[in-house]
């Protein structure tokens, strides 16, 4: 894969950078790679086997090292970091890279949620799985296929994730963030720890915990509409078939999946463990303050903000946020 062409500051690979096709971007930074050396050891094993290695701690450094990676091609990409490591390196390489020729991914569970590692089969032990992927065969591995959720809006460049949030549980997000230590990137680099979320969604549900719910438009095109205040906004490309929550109805058609839930949904409390397992009746419907289901493209107007994988992003709701299937990438696992 040779991407367009950028001068770079800052960015020192390791001196086998301009011959490998295999590179790593490793967070030393990201929970898992913080304990006892593991960030050293994942780069030796990448070293060991011809790669160049990018330590990168924020957007910019991801974002250098790709560009400085790409001059000379890149054939297998491993990500040891969070959620938001991979979430600003599909960014960049889908803007970046043609679509028919993106390299293949190596996901490593190093950060706390590792919500698209658990997705694709690669959450076990990172070690493990990075020696398994660096000593087989590529034909011999096993791929993995997911597209993207790509939010165009004018006031971020286009950013291509895997799960978005709004309303509560955007809130909860950036709650979890406020109460961690400070270290690094301000925006949400380090993806929020899931027991906080969980824990400040239970309290929002027995009314514990209180904010303004955002009011906003949803045209989810044939799955239907919204209007008016919202309390849970979701919306992914994965699949989560062997996740115990999957709060996505099975309605509708296409690559993406989005759940909407008014402030005036009808016994919305009762309906939370339905809802979380993806189990809405007949009778949860648009009318009643649900809107879930699959859908290709979604438009949302009004809308101040966003969570996508972790980062967060503040919109100018004047303006409208597209919803759309991106790029297909191909992981492998072993």
């Amino acid at each position: 894969m040779i991407c367009s062409e950028a001068r770079l500051t800052g960015v020192k690979p390791q001196p086998d950078a301009l011959a490998a096709p295999l590179v790593a971007l490793i967070n030393p930074q990201s929970f898992r790679m913080r304990i006892r050396g593991a960030a050293a050891r994942s780069g030796e094993r990448v070293r060991a086997h011809g790669g160049a290695v990018y330590p990168v701690t924020n957007l910019a450094e991801i974002e250098q090292a790709l560009q400085q990676a790409s001059l000379n091609g890149i054939g297998r990409l491993v990500l040891a970091g969070g959620d938001g490591t991979l979430q600003g390196a599909v960014s960049w390489l889908a803007r970046n890279c043609a679509h028919d020729a993106l390299p293949d991914l190596v996901v490593l569970a190093a950060g706390r949620t590792n919500y698209v590692a658990d997705d694709i089969g690669t959450r076990r032990n990172f070690a493990t799985t990075l020696d398994a992927v660096l000593e087989t065969p590529v034909e011999k591995l096993h791929p993995v296929y997911r597209h993207t959720l790509e939010c165009v809006h004018p006031s971020i460049p286009t950013q291509q994730g895997f799960f978005l949030a709004g309303a509560i549980v955007d809130e909860a997000i950036r709650h979890a963030h406020r109460e961690q230590p400070r270290s690094g990137h301000r925006s949400g680099q380090y993806a929020a720890s899931a027991l906080s979320v969980i824990r400040l969604l239970s309290r929002t549900a027995v009314g514990r915990y209180r904010f303004k719910l955002p009011e906003f438009d949803v045209d989810a095109g044939p799955l239907g509409s919204f209007h008016g205040p919202c309390r849970f906004l979701l919306a992914t490309s994965l699949p989560l078939q062997a996740h115990l929550v999957d709060p996505y109805a099975r309605r509708g058609r296409g690559e993406l999946r989005l759940t909407v839930v008014s402030a005036t949904a009808r016994h919305w409390r009762a309906r939370l463990p339905r809802i979380m397992l993806g189990r809405f009746s007949a009778g949860m419907t648009t009318e009643s303050g649900y809107l879930s289901g699959r859908i290709e493209s979604a438009t949302l107007s009004g809308i101040e903000r966003i969570t996508l994988d972790g980062q967060e992003f503040d919109l100018d709701p004047s303006l409208p946020l597209a919803l759309r299937t991106g790029p297909c990438f191909r992981f492998l696992r072993p």
